[in-house]
């Protein structure tokens, strides 16, 4: 199987049950491992959610063999600047519509609720993830 292949099979949005697959241990230490930093995720409300685009950069940066420098990784790079409900449930992996309206409404998700609709600007869900992210750079606390 190619490296291709094998992360084909994984969503865009990975759960711990994924992520556990992936490093080939369990749930439990997958979840302390993101509280830890070690793991890249980022903790929206009560939840980690996990990119397979850092997974993977993380994983060939822990290699023992040598990796080409790449571009930063932008897991926003496919999405409107504007996103609807539908893009944040699946960005987030979410299943029901009412879960992403709560993170909306309790300021989970940055968004103006113009009219009769949320709105979520790129920008915005960019920095949010910025400041959600357990990898900081050197010299900053993570909380």
């Amino acid at each position: 199987m190619s490296e291709e292949d094998y992360w084909a099979q994984f969503p865009d949005t990975l759960t711990t049950a994924d992520v556990a697959k992936i490093i080939r241990t369990g749930a439990p230490a997958v979840r302390a491992r993101l509280r830890d930093g070690i793991i890249p995720g980022h903790r929206i409300a009560d939840s980690w959610v996990m990119f397979k685009a850092e997974i993977r950069v993380w994983l060939a940066a822990t290699s023992n063999r040598p990796i080409p420098a790449g571009e930063p990784v932008d897991v926003l790079a496919d999405y409107p600047d504007e996103l609807s409900y539908r893009d944040l449930m699946q960005l987030f992996r979410v299943k029901y519509k009412g879960t992403i309206y709560i993170w909306l409404e309790q300021g989970h998700i940055p968004g103006s609720f113009v009219g009769n609709r949320w709105i979520v600007h790129k920008w915005r869900l960019r920095e949010l993830l910025d400041e959600t992210s357990n990898q900081r750079p050197s010299g900053e606390d993570v909380e």
